[in-house]
């Protein structure tokens, strides 16, 4: 069970996460915006030789593996380590300490959730060398189920935060 302090810490911490969360889903929405303000043929360059299909392929195959290093990075990352280092507070420079599992899991979080943001960048900016909409609605898609998927999740923080009390439990008996 979890005690008071962790049970607060994880209070604090998913609201914020929620709030970074929603942002960074919404800037999808806004590159939608930004890309009909523009209109089709922004990019579109005469007489120029860019290879936008393969640019496509690249990219869309970059956001395969950045999907899969998201997943593995936080399946590692909030996987039950059994040789995790005791907890220690972080401490900030403006002398906040913070419990060590909630540190963890927002930093995990917000590298996946930037991860799964740059997918929708792709698409973006394939729009604005002269792509079409199907292909920015494409990446913008994948991107916000990615985001929707990795989204910030309370039991994974109540799991972490029972793998450190296990984990402090145990070397504090040694």
């Amino acid at each position: 069970m979890l005690e008071a302090q962790e049970k607060e810490a994880i209070n604090k911490g998913m609201p914020t996460l929620w709030v970074i969360w929603a942002a960074m889903l919404v800037s999808l929405f806004f590159y939608i915006v930004v890309c009909h303000i523009l209109g089709e043929g922004f990019g579109r360059i005469e007489g120029s030789d860019l290879p936008i299909g393969l640019l496509r392929k690249i990219l869309a195959g970059m956001g395969v593996v950045v999907v899969l290093v998201a997943y593995f990075m936080r399946r590692s990352i909030l996987s039950d380590q059994r040789g995790m280092p005791q907890p220690k507070p972080v401490e900030r420079t403006v002398g906040w300490n913070t419990i060590p599992f909630v540190a963890k899991y927002v930093a995990v979080v917000i590298v996946s959730l930037a991860l799964s943001e740059s997918i929708g960048i792709y698409g973006f900016v394939l729009f604005l060398l002269g792509d079409g909409f199907q292909t920015l609605y494409t990446f913008i898609a994948v991107s916000a189920l990615a985001m929707i998927f990795y989204r910030p999740k309370r039991e994974e923080l109540e799991r972490l935060a029972m793998a450190y009390k296990k984990q402090d439990g145990s070397t504090s008996e040694m």
